[in-house]
Protein backbone atom coordinates (compact mmCIF):
# COMPACT_ATOMS: atom_id res chain seq x y z
CA UNK A 1 0.00 0.00 0.00
CA UNK A 2 1.33 3.32 -0.56
CA UNK A 3 1.86 5.99 1.57
CA UNK A 4 -0.79 8.59 2.02
CA UNK A 5 1.12 11.61 0.37
CA UNK A 6 2.15 8.88 -2.78
CA UNK A 7 3.44 11.72 -5.58
CA UNK A 8 1.98 9.83 -8.17
CA UNK A 9 -1.45 10.99 -7.37
CA UNK A 10 0.01 15.08 -7.94
CA UNK A 11 -0.67 16.07 -11.22
CA UNK A 12 0.05 19.75 -12.85
CA UNK A 13 -2.54 21.98 -14.74
CA UNK A 14 -1.29 20.86 -17.92
CA UNK A 15 -1.23 17.29 -16.91
CA UNK A 16 -4.80 18.27 -16.12
CA UNK A 17 -5.35 19.40 -19.87
CA UNK A 18 -4.41 16.15 -21.45
CA UNK A 19 -6.14 13.21 -19.61
CA UNK A 20 -7.27 9.81 -21.34
CA UNK A 21 -10.90 11.34 -21.66
CA UNK A 22 -9.04 14.93 -23.14
CA UNK A 23 -7.14 12.72 -25.27
CA UNK A 24 -10.09 10.44 -26.74
CA UNK A 25 -11.95 14.03 -27.67
CA UNK A 26 -13.74 15.42 -24.41
CA UNK A 27 -13.74 18.96 -23.45
CA UNK A 28 -11.46 19.88 -21.06
CA UNK A 29 -14.57 21.78 -19.57
CA UNK A 30 -16.88 18.69 -20.67
CA UNK A 31 -15.12 16.57 -18.09
CA UNK A 32 -14.71 18.41 -15.43
CA UNK A 33 -18.39 18.48 -15.54
CA UNK A 34 -18.54 14.55 -15.74
CA UNK A 35 -16.37 14.38 -12.81
CA UNK A 36 -18.42 16.74 -10.60
CA UNK A 37 -21.81 14.66 -11.51
CA UNK A 38 -20.18 11.61 -10.49
CA UNK A 39 -19.03 13.14 -7.29
CA UNK A 40 -22.93 14.29 -6.88
CA UNK A 41 -23.98 10.60 -7.28
CA UNK A 42 -21.28 9.73 -4.38
CA UNK A 43 -22.66 12.15 -2.05
CA UNK A 44 -26.52 11.74 -2.70
CA UNK A 45 -26.24 7.51 -2.72
CA UNK A 46 -23.52 8.25 -0.02
CA UNK A 47 -26.33 10.66 2.19
CA UNK A 48 -29.24 8.18 1.72
CA UNK A 49 -27.09 5.62 3.06
CA UNK A 50 -25.63 7.67 6.04
CA UNK A 51 -22.52 7.13 5.19
CA UNK A 52 -20.11 9.14 7.08
CA UNK A 53 -18.65 12.43 5.41
CA UNK A 54 -14.92 10.40 5.37
CA UNK A 55 -16.00 7.68 3.19
CA UNK A 56 -17.97 10.03 0.98
CA UNK A 57 -14.22 12.24 0.45
CA UNK A 58 -12.30 8.30 -0.13
CA UNK A 59 -14.62 7.97 -2.72
CA UNK A 60 -14.98 10.83 -4.62
CA UNK A 61 -11.03 10.95 -4.27
CA UNK A 62 -10.60 7.38 -5.43
CA UNK A 63 -13.17 8.26 -8.44
CA UNK A 64 -10.78 11.76 -9.39
CA UNK A 65 -7.75 9.57 -9.50
CA UNK A 66 -9.05 6.60 -11.62
CA UNK A 67 -10.41 9.56 -14.35
CA UNK A 68 -6.32 10.49 -14.69
CA UNK A 69 -6.07 6.99 -15.87
CA UNK A 70 -9.07 6.25 -17.80
CA UNK A 71 -11.09 7.50 -19.67
CA UNK A 72 -14.46 8.80 -19.50
CA UNK A 73 -15.40 7.36 -22.90
CA UNK A 74 -14.90 4.29 -21.52
CA UNK A 75 -16.68 4.36 -18.08
CA UNK A 76 -19.49 5.96 -16.93
CA UNK A 77 -19.29 8.18 -13.84
CA UNK A 78 -22.24 6.72 -12.29
CA UNK A 79 -20.52 3.68 -12.71
CA UNK A 80 -17.34 4.39 -11.35
CA UNK A 81 -19.28 6.66 -8.76
CA UNK A 82 -21.25 3.42 -7.15
CA UNK A 83 -18.13 0.98 -7.63
CA UNK A 84 -15.54 3.92 -5.52
CA UNK A 85 -18.68 4.21 -2.82
CA UNK A 86 -18.59 0.45 -2.59
CA UNK A 87 -14.64 0.17 -2.09
CA UNK A 88 -14.72 3.37 0.30
CA UNK A 89 -17.03 1.82 2.71
CA UNK A 90 -14.59 -1.36 3.52
CA UNK A 91 -11.69 0.88 3.08
CA UNK A 92 -13.14 3.35 6.00
CA UNK A 93 -14.54 0.60 7.55
CA UNK A 94 -18.73 1.71 7.01
CA UNK A 95 -19.75 -1.24 5.31
CA UNK A 96 -23.21 -1.23 4.22
CA UNK A 97 -24.79 -4.12 2.50
CA UNK A 98 -24.30 -4.58 -1.60
CA UNK A 99 -27.97 -4.69 -1.69
CA UNK A 100 -28.85 -1.60 -0.17
CA UNK A 101 -26.16 0.26 -2.28
CA UNK A 102 -27.53 -1.45 -5.64
CA UNK A 103 -31.26 -0.23 -4.83
CA UNK A 104 -30.51 3.65 -3.57
CA UNK A 105 -28.15 3.47 -6.72
CA UNK A 106 -31.11 2.58 -9.17
CA UNK A 107 -33.12 5.09 -7.20
CA UNK A 108 -31.02 8.14 -7.62
CA UNK A 109 -29.83 6.95 -11.26
CA UNK A 110 -33.00 7.19 -12.50
CA UNK A 111 -34.19 10.19 -10.30
CA UNK A 112 -37.13 8.32 -7.91
CA UNK A 113 -36.14 7.84 -4.73
CA UNK A 114 -39.93 5.99 -3.95
CA UNK A 115 -39.02 3.56 -6.47
CA UNK A 116 -39.19 -0.19 -6.01
CA UNK A 117 -36.21 -2.37 -6.90
CA UNK A 118 -36.31 -5.87 -7.03
CA UNK A 119 -33.48 -8.33 -6.80
CA UNK A 120 -34.18 -10.03 -9.60
CA UNK A 121 -34.59 -7.69 -12.22
CA UNK A 122 -32.29 -6.75 -14.92
CA UNK A 123 -31.36 -3.60 -13.80
CA UNK A 124 -30.74 -4.84 -10.03
CA UNK A 125 -28.32 -7.70 -11.85
CA UNK A 126 -26.36 -5.30 -14.52
CA UNK A 127 -25.98 -2.88 -11.00
CA UNK A 128 -24.48 -5.85 -9.31
CA UNK A 129 -22.80 -7.29 -11.45
CA UNK A 130 -21.37 -4.17 -13.11
CA UNK A 131 -20.14 -2.80 -9.33
CA UNK A 132 -18.25 -6.12 -8.90
CA UNK A 133 -16.23 -6.75 -12.35
CA UNK A 134 -15.23 -2.78 -11.95
CA UNK A 135 -14.04 -2.89 -8.05
CA UNK A 136 -10.97 -4.75 -9.52
CA UNK A 137 -10.43 -2.21 -12.30
CA UNK A 138 -10.40 0.40 -9.82
CA UNK A 139 -8.05 -0.92 -7.54
CA UNK A 140 -5.84 -1.90 -10.47
CA UNK A 141 -6.18 1.80 -11.70
CA UNK A 142 -5.51 2.86 -8.75
CA UNK A 143 -2.45 1.02 -7.95
CA UNK A 144 -4.33 -0.16 -4.71
CA UNK A 145 -3.16 2.70 -2.99
CA UNK A 146 -6.19 2.90 -0.28
CA UNK A 147 -4.33 5.20 2.33
CA UNK A 148 -5.91 8.25 1.35
CA UNK A 149 -5.40 11.53 3.27
CA UNK A 150 -8.15 13.97 3.44
CA UNK A 151 -7.93 17.69 4.39
CA UNK A 152 -9.75 17.64 7.24
CA UNK A 153 -7.52 17.09 10.00
CA UNK A 154 -5.16 19.52 8.68
CA UNK A 155 -7.94 22.10 9.08
CA UNK A 156 -8.88 21.58 12.53
CA UNK A 157 -5.21 22.08 12.98
CA UNK A 158 -5.17 25.10 11.55
CA UNK A 159 -7.76 26.62 13.44
CA UNK A 160 -6.23 25.56 16.70
CA UNK A 161 -3.16 27.18 15.27
CA UNK A 162 -4.61 30.62 14.34
CA UNK A 163 -7.07 30.34 16.93
CA UNK A 164 -10.04 30.29 14.87
CA UNK A 165 -13.94 30.58 16.08
CA UNK A 166 -16.46 26.97 16.10
CA UNK A 167 -18.42 28.83 12.84
CA UNK A 168 -15.22 29.54 11.17
CA UNK A 169 -14.06 25.67 11.25
CA UNK A 170 -17.70 24.93 10.50
CA UNK A 171 -17.86 27.29 7.36
CA UNK A 172 -14.30 25.89 5.98
CA UNK A 173 -15.42 22.16 6.59
CA UNK A 174 -18.41 23.01 4.40
CA UNK A 175 -16.13 24.47 1.61
CA UNK A 176 -13.78 21.42 2.55
CA UNK A 177 -16.88 19.14 1.70
CA UNK A 178 -17.63 20.91 -1.41
CA UNK A 179 -14.24 20.47 -2.96
CA UNK A 180 -14.98 16.96 -3.32
CA UNK A 181 -16.18 17.68 -6.57
CA UNK A 182 -13.26 19.89 -8.01
CA UNK A 183 -10.14 18.18 -8.97
CA UNK A 184 -7.99 19.72 -6.24
CA UNK A 185 -7.65 16.83 -4.52
CA UNK A 186 -5.15 15.28 -7.30
CA UNK A 187 -3.58 18.87 -7.68
CA UNK A 188 -2.77 19.63 -4.06
CA UNK A 189 -1.84 18.05 -0.98
CA UNK A 190 -4.36 18.32 1.43
CA UNK A 191 -2.90 21.02 3.86
CA UNK A 192 -2.87 23.52 0.60
CA UNK A 193 -6.90 21.95 0.03
CA UNK A 194 -7.50 22.57 4.03
CA UNK A 195 -5.56 26.20 3.66
CA UNK A 196 -7.51 27.58 0.93
CA UNK A 197 -11.08 26.17 2.59
CA UNK A 198 -9.84 27.98 5.87
CA UNK A 199 -9.22 31.23 4.05
CA UNK A 200 -12.49 31.58 2.14
CA UNK A 201 -14.77 30.84 5.22
CA UNK A 202 -12.38 33.71 7.00
CA UNK A 203 -13.08 36.16 3.79
CA UNK A 204 -16.98 34.37 3.97
CA UNK A 205 -16.96 35.47 7.51
CA UNK A 206 -15.62 38.56 7.95
CA UNK A 207 -13.12 37.01 10.69
CA UNK A 208 -9.48 37.74 10.54
CA UNK A 209 -7.10 34.41 10.26
CA UNK A 210 -4.12 34.86 13.04
CA UNK A 211 -2.86 37.65 15.05
CA UNK A 212 -0.80 40.75 13.46
CA UNK A 213 1.24 40.60 16.59
CA UNK A 214 2.68 37.71 16.14
CA UNK A 215 4.92 39.54 13.12
CA UNK A 216 4.39 36.62 10.65
CA UNK A 217 1.28 36.23 8.40
CA UNK A 218 -1.22 33.57 8.45
CA UNK A 219 0.15 31.23 6.14
CA UNK A 220 3.57 31.38 7.26
CA UNK A 221 1.99 30.45 10.78
CA UNK A 222 0.61 26.76 8.72
CA UNK A 223 4.25 26.73 6.77
CA UNK A 224 1.54 26.77 2.91
CA UNK A 225 2.20 28.46 -0.38
CA UNK A 226 0.70 31.73 -0.33
CA UNK A 227 0.20 31.31 -4.26
CA UNK A 228 -1.00 27.95 -4.05
CA UNK A 229 -3.56 28.87 -1.40
CA UNK A 230 -4.32 31.27 -4.15
CA UNK A 231 -5.06 29.51 -6.83
CA UNK A 232 -7.04 26.38 -4.54
CA UNK A 233 -9.30 29.17 -3.49
CA UNK A 234 -10.11 30.18 -7.07
CA UNK A 235 -11.04 26.56 -7.47
CA UNK A 236 -13.22 26.23 -5.02
CA UNK A 237 -15.01 29.47 -6.06
CA UNK A 238 -15.18 28.59 -9.48
CA UNK A 239 -17.43 25.36 -9.00
CA UNK A 240 -20.59 27.67 -7.71
CA UNK A 241 -21.16 28.79 -11.51
CA UNK A 242 -19.35 26.44 -13.89
CA UNK A 243 -20.06 22.87 -11.89
CA UNK A 244 -23.30 21.28 -11.69
CA UNK A 245 -25.36 21.45 -8.40
CA UNK A 246 -27.64 18.49 -6.47
CA UNK A 247 -30.63 19.49 -3.70
CA UNK A 248 -28.29 18.85 -0.84
CA UNK A 249 -25.94 21.80 -1.89
CA UNK A 250 -28.09 24.63 0.23
CA UNK A 251 -27.35 28.12 0.41
CA UNK A 252 -25.63 29.75 3.28
CA UNK A 253 -25.91 32.50 5.06
CA UNK A 254 -24.29 33.52 8.09
CA UNK A 255 -26.85 33.36 10.31
CA UNK A 256 -27.01 29.88 9.79
CA UNK A 257 -23.78 28.07 10.50
CA UNK A 258 -23.48 24.97 8.81
CA UNK A 259 -23.18 21.44 10.01
CA UNK A 260 -20.19 19.51 9.62
CA UNK A 261 -21.65 17.34 6.73
CA UNK A 262 -23.10 20.17 4.98
CA UNK A 263 -22.34 21.06 1.58
CA UNK A 264 -22.52 25.05 0.53
CA UNK A 265 -24.40 26.34 -2.65
CA UNK A 266 -23.52 30.11 -2.67
CA UNK A 267 -24.21 32.41 -5.60
CA UNK A 268 -21.06 33.69 -6.66
CA UNK A 269 -22.04 37.81 -5.54
CA UNK A 270 -21.96 36.23 -1.91
CA UNK A 271 -19.02 34.73 -2.26
CA UNK A 272 -15.63 36.77 -0.95
CA UNK A 273 -13.04 38.31 -3.60
CA UNK A 274 -9.77 35.78 -3.49
CA UNK A 275 -7.69 37.56 -6.05
CA UNK A 276 -5.75 39.45 -3.03
CA UNK A 277 -4.99 38.27 0.56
Amino acid sequence: MSTPYSCQWYFKKEELERTPSIQDGTPFETELIERAKGCNFIVSVGRSLQLPQLTLATATTMLHRFFMRKSLKDYHYYDIGATCLFIATKVEETLRKLRDLIVVCVQKAQKNDQLLVDEDSKEFKRWRDMILYNEEIVMETICFDLAIEHPYVSLLRFVKELRGSKPLAQTAWAFLNDSLRTTLCVMYRPHIVAAAALYIASKYLDEKLGDPAEGKPWWEVIDASIQDIQDASSQILDQYQQLPVIPQFRLVSKSRIPSPDTTLYTPKKNLPDVCAI
